[in-house]
Parts: C-alpha cells; structure tokens; sequence
C-alpha cells in the first residue's frame, strides 16, 4: 500500500515538475526578442524583391516573440500583388519564418487603352512590376483592362473579361503544342474578338479565330510550316486562315 502511494505521489511530483518546465520554457520563449527574418519562396519568380521585403519585416526584430502579431504580418503580405499566398511563424531560437508563393505568369496582356497585366494559368490577373519582366507570350489588340494595380480572378460572368480567358485558353493550347509553341512570337486580339499569331518565319497573319477546336487549328497550321515553309509561294502570303474547319485559306498580297 505504501509503495502504491509513492508511486502515485512520484507521478504525480513528476506531472507537476513537467508543467512548471512547460510553463518556464513557454514563459522564457515568449519574452524572448525575435533575432532575425527568414524568407523563403516556394515559387521565386521575381516580382518580390526580397530585400525590400525583408526591410519591411525587420522593424519586428529587438520585439518579444509574444508581441508579434501574426495577423498584422499576413496582412502586409496580402497587400503585395505578386504573392498567392502565405504564412509566417517564429521558432524556438527567435527566427522569424516567413514563406511565400508567388504567382507565376502565363502571358501578358497590353490592353486598347495603354494598360498592361500579366495573366495566371489558374486565370488570375496580377500587374506589371518595374522589377521583374518574366519571358512569356504577349498578346495585344481588344483586350478591355479595367484595372491594372491590382489582383483578381477572371470571371465567365463578366463580358469585359471575355477576350482575356479565351487569351489565356489560347495560350494553354500553343504550350500543349511543343512545335507552335517554339513558332508563336505573339498573341493579337482584333477588333471582331478574332485571334491572331504572330509566327517566325512567316511575313503573313495567321487568323485562329475563336477558341473552337483550338488544338486542330494549331495542329492545321504545324503541317502547313512544315510543308510550306521553304516553298517561295509561301512569302507571297499576306493571310493564312485557319477558321474554317478542315481547311487552310491563304490570301495573297
């Protein structure tokens, strides 16, 4: 019976002792100063400059780690355009931990009134950055840009947003196809929401019109390099259109 009692009161010396550690060792890490800011970017393209992103953050150095306030942090971070998301923690030793993905461009978009963005592959319209100008396709022409400083999603709904998603469909399709794709200098919308190419080597307009059977018209106009371009003919060209199923349609100057 008295041994019982030791043991239960050994656990219970034990339990006790592991509590007041806890509460010392959570005591000591919260009044501790945050020592330094980590950056890390799942996804680094450019856009954020980390050194002017780690002078915003270093203000929290010298402060207790008790005091910081993870929430304040994560809203800096979501005014930044070019970051997809976030999220920050400090460690044991008083680092502060913040990591972030930036969003990666799939072209960009110069608007009929002067505005320039960059579109995503998941459709999210970020702005331009006088740091980074990333290499990716370009498209022009009848493309209404209401807003160019900030972040948002395309939407199916909104009509002045219908030329960038069927831009961003066409993007998809010529990086599906590896040849296009190395062909393809430039996207132009014009003013009947026709699509048109820009390919190297060719002096003629290559007319896709819209996004219906995309991959077939772009798999038309693989054949058609392939097989034409070394034909003098060819140069005579000032339009090659692809709208019309199963054909190619060829206007000379």
């Amino acid at each position: 019976m008295v041994k019982k009692i030791l043991s239960i009161a050994l656990w219970v010396i034990t339990a006790a002792a592991l509590v007041v550690l806890f509460i010392f060792a959570r005591e000591n890490y919260l009044t501790q100063p945050v020592k330094d800011v980590s950056l890390d970017a799942a996804t680094d393209t450019g856009f954020v400059r980390r050194s002017d992103l780690h002078f915003e953050l270093k203000g929290i150095c010298d402060t207790k780690v008790g005091t910081v306030n993870m929430v304040t942090i994560q809203d800096l971070l979501d005014t930044i355009p070019w970051i997809a998301s976030n999220a920050s923690f400090v460690d044991l030793d008083g680092v502060l931990h913040v990591n972030f993905k930036e969003y990666e461009p799939k072209f960009r978009v110069f608007g009929n009134k002067g505005k320039s963005v960059y579109v995503t592959e998941n459709g999210m319209v970020i702005p331009t950055s006088r740091n980074y100008t990333p290499y990716v396709l370009v498209a022009s022409g009848n493309f209404d840009i209401a807003n160019d400083t900030v972040t948002y999603r395309l939407s199916d709904t909104l009509e002045r947003d219908r030329n960038l998603l069927n831009a961003l469909h066409w993007c998809k399709a010529i990086e599906s196809n590896s040849f296009i794709s190395n062909c393809v200098g430039q996207l132009y919308c014009n003013n009947k929401d026709e699509f048109e190419l820009t390919v190297k080597g060719l002096n003629a307009s290559v007319t896709v019109g819209d996004t219906c059977l995309a991959a077939d018209k772009l798999k038309r106009l693989e054949t058609f390099i392939k097989q034409r371009i070394d034909n003098p003919e060819t140069y005579t060209f000032k339009n090659i259109n692809l709208n019309y199923k199963n054909q190619i349609v060829c206007t000379k100057r």
